[in-house]
């Protein structure tokens, strides 16, 4: 893994021109959907991921990632300036960003957010270094018992994030899971649910489902209402004002310490980068010696924040690579770039393609200082993209979506389903249902029927494979308490409740 010749290597490829050229742009492009509120990276990606296929592995990750990686730089800038978050969970930002900001402190601000996201990202990225090979090693050993176990706690970890709507996260995983049985059988080659269309025995594709239910169902949504929720967007200069840094600087030990919290939330299955923003600024919280002042305007708030967010790609990477498990809808996208590629993650991924891995660790460095320095130098110009009508935006992207989605076959099918979950992404947004839990059953899915299946020939159908095998065994012992533990706080604290009504 930490082969000379392969870093070495990984560098080079990481250094050519087509891949700075192709991480830039990506990184452009998520810094505006990131600063545009109501879209976010994940629309960025779905209209891209149709124009990545053609194109080598590492130069469709550079420009995913970036995407993925400079949506979060850019969704701070309207939660400081116009308390209106770019992305979901820069609204933790938005509590001390923008009361600096109506104290004239936006300079102060937006060093903070910038600084911070810079900060999480090269933590993850470090972190995801030194984590993954272990970590793959561990997962070696791994046979399809294991695999299956995984699968269950990933996908027991992303019902358990959203058990506020429990009902429908499993009522869409089951969808999700059912769509992923439509087509050939890999097993025994008949075809389920194809309704005698020849089109359906190819079953569904990931590029389609996540355009509808992000890409245009989002564009629906924002059609609908005016993205900018203040008259004006005041900046002092055309720059960020660096000798603002040294301020938050003072604050390093909140930066690493957030950054450490997002890294580990986005590494688990489910929680995602709003949970790893929260879960950082809390932990700023508790470690302040003035924890009342927070949403009162402290740079360390607006730090910790961002830090925890920008942390969350190289987290979520961490289980896509060495165990082919996608804990969210953006990773399950990665992961189909990389079946696509006929690359297929998993424990053996680090071995069979060391440079790869290595240019990813590269690139991810390198996209965390483009967006910074795009962000710093262009600050006025991006800030002003928050004044583009939703009349503008909202067809604009729908229309580069059908083209890309298009291109994807040069099939109308796929433009129909993209169509059909585009209506259906609509209504789980406004029903506030969670629609990755169906991104998520359409992905692992297929996975899980696989290992399922595999796991029972080794063991003439016998089920107690799972239990006799000690990894699958302590998994599925996790699985258990990752059930038993939230359900009991969760009873504890309405006990407590009902109790003090009374």
């Amino acid at each position: 893994m930490f082969d000379p010749g392969n870093i070495i290597a990984a560098i080079h490829n990481a250094f050519t021109l087509l891949n700075i050229a192709c991480l830039c742009f990506g990184a452009l492009i998520g810094v505006v959907v990131g600063i545009i509120p109501g879209i976010g990276p994940m629309v960025g990606m779905v209209v891209l991921l149709p124009f990545t296929f053609s194109i080598p592995t590492g130069l469709a990750l550079s420009l995913l990632l970036g995407i993925f990686c400079g949506g979060y730089f850019g969704g701070a800038v309207p939660a400081v300036l116009i308390k209106s978050p770019g992305e979901p969970s820069s609204i933790w930002t938005a509590f001390d960003g923008y009361p600096l900001t109506q104290r004239g402190e936006a300079q102060t601000a937006l060093s903070a957010s910038l600084l911070g996201s810079l900060g999480g990202g090269v933590v993850s990225v470090v972190v995801l270094i030194f984590l993954a090979p272990p970590l793959a090693h561990v997962a070696a050993s791994f046979g399809s018992p294991e695999y299956f176990s995984a699968s269950v706690f990933g996908v027991t970890m992303l019902v358990m994030a959203y058990r506020k709507h429990l009902a429908a996260s499993i009522l869409l995983l089951g969808l999700g899971m059912w769509l992923s049985c439509v087509g050939v059988d890999p097993g025994t080659m008949i075809t389920r649910y194809d309704f005698g269309s020849l089109t359906l025995r190819n079953g569904f594709h990931i590029a389609p489902v996540c355009l509808g239910i992000y890409g245009i169902a989002q564009m629906l949504i924002i059609a609908e209402r005016p993205i900018l929720l203040a008259d004006t967007v005041n900046l002092s200069r055309h720059t960020l004002d660096f000798s603002k840094l040294i301020g938050p600087l003072r604050h390093w030990k909140t930066l690493i310490r957030a950054s450490f919290v997002g890294t580990f939330v986005g590494l688990l299955p489910g929680p995602g980068s709003i949970t790893a923003s929260f879960m950082s600024y809390e932990s700023a919280k508790w470690g302040s010696k003035h924890p009342e002042k927070f949403g009162t305007g402290l740079v360390e708030g607006v730090m910790a924040a961002e830090a925890g967010d920008s942390a969350v790609p190289a987290g979520a990477m961490i289980p896509l690579l060495t165990l082919g498990i996608p804990g969210e809808a953006v990773s399950a996208i990665l992961l189909g770039i990389l079946s696509i590629q006929g690359i297929y993650p998993g424990p053996l991924l680090l071995i069979k393609e060391p440079v790869l891995i290595n240019e990813i660790y590269v690139s991810l460095f390198l996209i965390q200082v483009c967006s910074f320095l795009m962000l710093a130098l262009g600050l006025r110009s991006l800030a002003m993209i928050v004044k583009i009508p939703s009349t503008i935006l909202a067809p604009t992207v729908v229309v580069v979506a059908f083209v890309g989605i298009y291109s994807l076959n040069l099939r109308f099918f796929d433009v129909g389903v993209a169509l059909v979950f585009a209506v259906l992404g609509y209504i789980l947004e406004r029903l506030d249902w969670p629609a990755v839990s169906l991104i998520i059953g359409l992905v692992l899915g297929e996975i899980m029927e696989e290992r399922l299946r595999e796991s029972l020939s080794m063991s003439g159908g016998d089920p107690m494979v799972f239990i006799e095998r000690p990894i699958s065994l302590v998994i599925l012992i996790v699985t258990a308490l990752v059930i038993i533990v939230p359900l009991a706080r969760d009873y504890r604290l309405r006990r407590r409740l009902g109790g003090k009504k009374k």
